[in-house]
């Protein structure tokens, strides 16, 4: 067992690093595995727009492909933070250059890219073949998505870290997100669990996220909510209905 005086002089350690590391836009970020909560650490870029400087070993195609997903992932609809691999493979079709005009990539071309993705451990790939955000994306982007996409972005009440896989507080308008083991460890000891924002009485089975053995719908469709860029959601076309539960999946 790790003392607290350990504990405490390990995060001196760390913040006298990210004390020096400030000057060359990196730092060492800390979470915990939304899964299971097991301890992560990465070293990462602080600066939101040099994606291209973390991803790097891509070639330009490769990388705007790796932001349609990223996008398609954290804009799904109803906070499922997924799409399936049919969804993947269509995003491979709508990319374009910077002069709008379409970019090259077979099928077989973005087969390949998406397995090097889930090598890389840029995202991960359930039973049901749906693809999520990784620990490594989420801690090592952690400043471009929350740059990028503003309040789209969930933290968990509890931790305050960026949450896609977890629990929801079943009123609509409340703001309440929970990680599993935030959950788990939050309602040891309550009879009768209640939302640690609004009171109301919680139920675990309304989910952030996919179980893994669930599979994400075949199109994206993209959250209506606006963007701090400005880019407006609600584009495609299919998804399953809001409110979906632990019985759903």
């Amino acid at each position: 067992m790790i003392e607290r005086s350990d504990q405490d002089g390990f995060t001196d350690f760390i913040n006298q690093l990210n004390g020096g590391l400030n000057n060359v836009e990196l730092e060492f970020r800390r979470a915990q595995d939304e899964l299971n909560g097991t301890p992560v650490m990465a070293l990462t870029n602080t600066n939101g727009q040099k994606i291209a400087q973390v991803a790097t070993g891509y070639t330009p195609t490769e990388l705007e492909y790796f932001k349609h997903l990223l996008d398609a992932i954290v804009m799904a609809d109803d906070e499922m933070f997924c799409i399936s691999s049919t969804a993947a493979l269509h995003e491979a079709g709508r990319l374009k250059n910077k002069e709008n005009k379409p970019l090259a990539l077979t099928k077989r071309e973005a087969e390949n890219l998406l397995d090097r993705y889930i090598a890389d451990q840029w995202f991960i790939r359930s039973k049901a073949g749906a693809y999520s955000l990784s620990m490594r994306t989420l801690l090592e982007l952690q400043t471009y998505l929350k740059e990028t996409y503003g309040d789209q972005i969930q933290e968990c009440t509890l931790c305050m870290e960026i949450i896609t896989k977890g629990q929801r507080c079943s009123v609509a308008a409340c703001s309440s997100r929970l990680h599993q083991h935030c959950s788990s460890t939050y309602f040891r000891n309550m009879n009768n669990p209640k939302c640690p924002t609004c009171h109301t009485a919680w139920s675990s089975k309304v989910l952030i996220g996919l179980s893994d053995g669930a599979s994400a719908p075949s199109k994206v469709r993209k959250r209506a909510a606006r963007r701090e860029n400005g880019a407006a959601g609600g584009e495609e076309d299919d998804a399953e209905g809001s409110g979906r539960n632990q019985d759903d999946a």
